[in-house]
């Protein structure tokens, strides 16, 4: 496999797990991520630390 087959897959895949994780943060945000334990305690962590740190910046 040459390196920059490599490289392009690398990249595309970058870009689609970014968009995972934007995608994944507005659903955290607006509290549709799940009602499991995992999903409630994530947005109870996002609620109670991340979003005051935006705050701060």
């Amino acid at each position: 496999m040459k390196h920059n087959s490599m490289y392009q897959w690398h990249k595309e895949h970058n870009k689609r797990v970014a968009e995972f994780h934007k995608k994944h943060a507005a659903q955290v945000a607006n509290g549709q991520n799940g009602n499991g334990w995992i999903a409630k305690l994530e947005t109870s962590f996002f609620n109670k630390v991340l979003v005051p740190l935006k705050i701060v910046k």
